[in-house]
């Protein structure tokens, strides 16, 4: 069976990011967050992207790699998104368990942070 960047079809990590990515940006459109929020986890998620194909294209190349710690703390800021395609996209970090097991927890640790803020009303 291809994978998903073979065949062309989207993984379910891209899905879900799409997904978190969207429901931003229609709380944005709608006045239920600030813009600044949505803007805020959008540039995040490019940053996260980034950092993590920098780091396979460092590990394929035996070079210098992004620290975890770096790439848990984008995710947790609110770059999850960008992190969960860079998965999906370049098939990385994917089987490290110690590594998902944080990287969910951050994304646990963002919404529910966010979650509070919407909340609160200081996002909207």
């Amino acid at each position: 069976m291809a994978n998903s960047r073979q065949s062309g079809r989207v993984g379910w990590r891209t899905a879900a990011a799409t997904v978190a990515l969207g429901a931003l940006a229609a709380g944005s459109a709608g006045a239920l967050i600030v813009p600044a929020v949505a803007v805020g986890y959008a540039a995040l998620s490019c940053i996260a992207f980034l950092l993590y194909r920098h780091d396979k294209n460092a590990a394929q190349a035996g070079r210098m790699r992004t620290r975890e710690r770096t790439l848990h703390l984008i995710d947790l800021l609110g770059g999850w998104p960008g992190g969960l395609i860079a998965q999906d996209r370049f098939r990385h970090k994917t089987r490290k368990a110690s590594f998902q097991f944080v990287f969910w927890a951050t994304v646990a640790i963002n919404c529910a942070l966010l979650g509070l803020l919407l909340n609160s009303g200081r996002a909207a």
